[in-house]
């Protein structure tokens, strides 16, 4: 065997138990409620055992120790905004009003649940694919999230990807009005 061959043939091996190992941990497809698809751990916890907390958050406030470390981590603070706390199955859910013209109703933010074992409360910050499948047709009007997520919520910040879709339309119908020239 040539020497570059073994060098190959080693590299895929690598490889291949690379992505074994990786793949051990992906969760099932289409599962609604993996940590991926779901909700992002901003590892921020709290004593379940201090004073009154549990209360506090049925009662719909946060406790200032736990906002602090959320400001603390670079997050937004629910103290400094108007925010709503729901309990839901597993935890509770916390909504922050939104700083936007368009949209400025609440919206998942952030998901307190309590771990069980350890007894601490856990901060998790809910990911954009969540935000995106509940809100996508309701806010735009389009059933397809390809392109509500190209031309609505990320074209106007990047307007590269507006240029780029913009472009490939007039392509296409230039193309398209080329008439017996090919």
């Amino acid at each position: 065997m040539k020497p570059i061959s073994a060098m190959a043939l080693l590299f895929v091996v690598f490889l291949g138990a690379l992505f074994i190992y990786v793949s051990e941990d992906i969760p099932d497809f289409g599962d609604p409620y993996s940590p991926a698809n779901r909700y992002v751990n901003l590892h921020i916890s709290i004593d379940v055992g201090a004073d009154g907390l549990e209360d506090s958050l049925r009662a719909g406030v946060i406790p200032e120790e736990l906002s602090s470390r959320i400001k603390a981590r670079g997050f937004p603070s629910p103290s400094e905004t108007e925010y709503s706390v729901e309990e839901v199955e597993g935890g509770w859910d916390v909504l922050i009003a939104k700083e936007e013209l368009l949209y400025p109703e609440p919206e998942k933010y952030y998901f307190l649940k309590e771990e069980e074992e350890g007894n601490k409360l856990v901060v998790y910050r809910y990911s954009i694919p969540v935000r995106w499948e509940e809100k996508c047709e309701e806010e735009i009007g389009v059933p397809n999230m390809v392109t509500a997520g190209l031309a609505d919520y990320r074209g106007y910040d990047t307007l590269g990807e507006t240029t780029v879709i913009f472009t490939a339309g007039i392509a296409v119908i230039l193309l398209l009005r080329r008439r017996g020239k090919l």
